[in-house]
């Protein structure tokens, strides 16, 4: 059995095609992978650095508005789905997954072409362009979240609910403590803006300093600030008595999440995933240049359903974000917020992307 992952972009299309992928390798012997995407994109090292053989073509976005540059970039994309249709012939797939992202379209539209099986997988809650615009042609439409099938034929879409890494559900609140050095008899908010830290977050987190010390004293911080601002924020935390765990980068985001109370957060489709499987009471700053605002749809779905506190990035102030870290910390808010996610939480979705893969492709048996 032989199957191509093609994702790329961000951290949200990339790991849950790592996940399904892992998961299929454990249930199928004999299944070869072979992974896809963008040569330039985050996906060409991360997936090889998880021992998987990656293929690379000069991949584009899909156009949204007619310019000049925009005509151009269409040339490229014809392009793109001749090399990626290349790569598909040669390593002739039984099915070819897409988790999503300007990358996979070629290869998705590729292998449908040639008349081979194919699924794509939409993590997010509004549907990504190429997404929108593969349904037609693909076998089968898996979807992280209730709300998203709508947007899909209906005799295609599947609720999997989003392949999300084992260690977020079962990991030890008191490891957290010890792996971050934090007191467990105070509470922890979780700062983590995502695979690319936020400066603007960052900003008003520094600003909300002395605002935090003297209101929510008996808080202390976890805080991923990225690089950029290490140095910076490095000096500034140590003015203040409060706990404060600065961190570039957090390697190990699901003893974060076991530590957490609360948590300051983007909104991708990873982020949303991962809170709504570990409970996590969030406020939500949806990250306002992301490709067809998916953050903020996402963001907004959370929120309708009082599973997460929202303040858009425009709005983001000290005042905006001491209100809501008031409501996020209160105990019986947090309790009612955890018991929405985690009520919400589908489970299992790498295994219920993988039997959906194994029925179309005949392997499933019994």
């Amino acid at each position: 059995m032989k199957i191509i992952f093609a994702c790329g972009g961000t951290g949200g299309h990339i790991y849950p095609a790592l996940a399904v992928a892992e998961d299929l390798i454990k249930q199928v012997q004999n299944a070869e992978v072979l992974f896809a995407g963008n040569k330039s994109g985050m996906e060409a090292s991360i997936i090889p650095q998880r021992g998987y053989d990656f293929k690379g073509i000069e991949a584009r976005p899909l156009i949204r508005k007619f310019t000049f540059k925009n005509i151009v970039n269409g040339v490229l994309v014809i392009k793109s789905l001749f090399d990626a249709l290349k790569i598909v012939n040669q390593f002739r797939p039984d099915m070819v997954v897409g988790t999503g992202g300007f990358a996979s379209f070629p290869f998705v539209l590729s292998a449908a072409l040639t008349g081979r099986k194919t699924l794509i997988h939409e993590p997010n809650v509004y549907p990504g362009l190429a997404n929108r615009m593969l349904a037609a042609a693909a076998s089968a439409v898996t979807v992280g979240f209730m709300e998203t099938k709508k947007y899909f034929p209906a005799k295609k879409a599947s609720v999997t609910g989003n392949p999300v890494r084992e260690g977020i559900i079962k990991a030890d609140k008191a490891e957290g403590y010890t792996e971050f050095e934090l007191d467990p008899a105070k509470k922890v908010l979780l700062i983590m803006p995502g695979s690319r830290a936020a400066k603007k977050i960052n900003r008003v987190i520094e600003e909300a300093l002395p605002e935090i010390e003297k209101q929510l004293a008996d808080l202390q911080l976890l805080w991923m600030c990225g690089d950029e601002d290490y140095v910076r924020l490095e000096e500034t935390v140590k003015k203040y008595k409060i706990k404060i765990k600065l961190l570039k980068f957090i390697n190990k985001a699901e003893l974060a999440y076991a530590a957490a109370d609360a948590g300051v957060l983007r909104a991708g489709a990873g982020t949303l995933t991962e809170i709504t499987a570990c409970g996590l009471p969030s406020v939500l700053v949806p990250y306002p240049h992301a490709t067809g605002n998916h953050q903020e749809k996402n963001a907004v779905s959370f929120a309708q359903r009082q599973a997460a506190l929202v303040i858009k990035d425009s709005a983001l102030n000290v005042i905006t974000l001491m209100e809501n870290l008031k409501k996020v910390l209160d105990v019986k808010f947090a309790a009612s917020m955890r018991e929405k996610l985690l009520s919400s939480y589908a489970g299992n979705g790498a295994e219920n992307i993988t039997r959906i893969i194994l029925k179309i492709t005949g392997e499933l048996h019994g």
